[in-house]
């Protein structure tokens, strides 16, 4: 019999394992990215090869959580949690010893479908011990220790390929992994409630995420979140080719532009886990999407600008890039509460959906930024200003109406 007394918890260290598991994202994706141009030329690719790495990371990331979350429902957080780090782990040595674009790509799939169990079932553990407001605070101050992640990766990155060479920055996330490993067997409790658990089974699955698909209100909310992460990852795909082919920026100099971005995206979830119990994560939701709009709108007119006439430059389109990178702080967790509030006793399979979603359409926008790279700055501002505004029509249209 469970009883209050015996369930864990959402204490500070639980909340620092946790993020240690979803900063997974991050590190895999911004650590590597100083590192692509030099990787492109080592493995005799062009652009849009190495670029899949990324693609093939974030689509494997997406798809993995079809099946993370339900397996979470059944078996618990914790197990689950534990063997996609150690696949984790294998996949990233893998990476260092690549010998070709391809090999890279393949094993960058398999690296993305270990990483996103911890990701997906670390928001999960929230909700199951966090309602609504307090979820999105719990969130936020995830989110805020999480984003150390994407300010120090690039750093790191640029640090190691400087020093060891860009083979050694997938030998350094192993060793991540497993740190990760160690402190996640050691710390983190099982938070499934008994009663809670469903059935593996494929009709049951598809039959909870019909349920899903089925609520208006849900679905504006993933959306939501998801135009929003794409506008992120249309930046990770592009920029460092932009700002380092195009504009000259040295690998170590693009990790402070991108950890100079990131500072304002960890003030934004420090002061949304102050204030979302004060005003609700509902009303902070309401008024943030505006942003991504009219940054990402104004950046994609300029885009078409600097393209044909090459008068702007770089800084003007960071003014731009900023506060929307910036806002994902409020947009991401707000939504994730939102959506997973109605949902406790399939929390893992609500989790799931939102991420594939995310990292499904997310790793779309950054393929078809990678794949149209021209040169000029027009194919990353205009995939930002789509997905920005794609998101607050996703907020306005469904959630509003749901």
């Amino acid at each position: 019999m469970t009883t209050t007394a015996t369930r864990p918890t959402l204490t500070p260290l639980l909340l620092a394992v946790l993020a240690l598991l979803s900063s997974f994202t991050p590190l895999s994706i911004d650590m590597y990215l100083p590192a692509l141009p030099v990787i492109a030329v080592d493995l005799r690719g062009t652009a849009g090869d190495i670029q899949l790495t990324l693609s093939a990371f974030m689509i494997a990331f997406g798809a993995g959580q079809i099946f993370y979350g339900p397996a979470g429902d059944r078996f618990g957080r914790r197990p689950v949690i534990l063997s996609g780090l150690v696949v984790y782990i294998l996949a990233s040595i893998g990476c260092g010893f690549a010998a070709e674009a391809g090999q890279l790509v393949l094993l960058r799939f398999l690296q993305g479908l270990a990483a996103c169990g911890g990701v997906v079932l670390a928001r999960t553990m929230v909700r199951d011990l966090a309602e609504k407001d307090q979820a999105a605070r719990a969130m936020s101050l995830m989110m805020a220790c999480t984003s150390i992640a994407p300010m120090l990766a690039p750093l790191i990155g640029g640090q190691v390929l400087w020093f060891l060479g860009w083979r050694a920055i997938f030998w350094t996330l192993a060793s991540i992994g497993l740190f990760a490993l160690v402190a996640a067997f050691f710390r983190l409790p099982e938070t499934l409630r008994p009663e809670y658990r469903q059935p593996l089974v494929v009709s049951a699955v598809l039959r909870r995420f019909g349920e899903l698909f089925r609520h208006r209100a849900f679905i504006g909310y993933a959306f939501t979140s998801t135009f929003m992460f794409s506008a992120l990852l249309s930046f990770l795909s592009g920029s460092p080719f932009v700002f380092i082919e195009k504009y000259g920026v040295a690998p170590r100099a693009y990790g402070l532009i991108f950890g100079g971005m990131v500072v304002f995206m960890t003030l934004g979830s420090l002061l949304n886990a102050k204030f979302a119990p004060v005003f609700g994560a509902g009303r902070i939701l309401r008024y943030a999407v505006i942003v991504p709009a009219v940054s990402g709108t104004a950046a994609l007119i300029m885009g078409f600008i600097e393209a044909r006439y090459g008068t702007i430059g770089m800084w003007p389109f960071l003014l731009c890039f900023g506060p929307q990178i910036a806002t994902i702080s409020l947009i991401g967790p707000n939504s994730m509460a939102m959506a997973l509030q109605r949902y406790p006793h399939m929390a893992g399979t609500a989790s799931s959906l939102m991420g594939v979603m995310q990292f499904g359409i997310g790793a779309l926008f950054g393929a078809m930024v990678g794949q149209s790279l021209d040169g000029t700055i027009a194919p990353m501002t205009t995939a930002m200003g789509v997905a920005g505004i794609l998101c607050l029509l996703s907020h306005r249209l469904l959630v509003r109406g749901g």
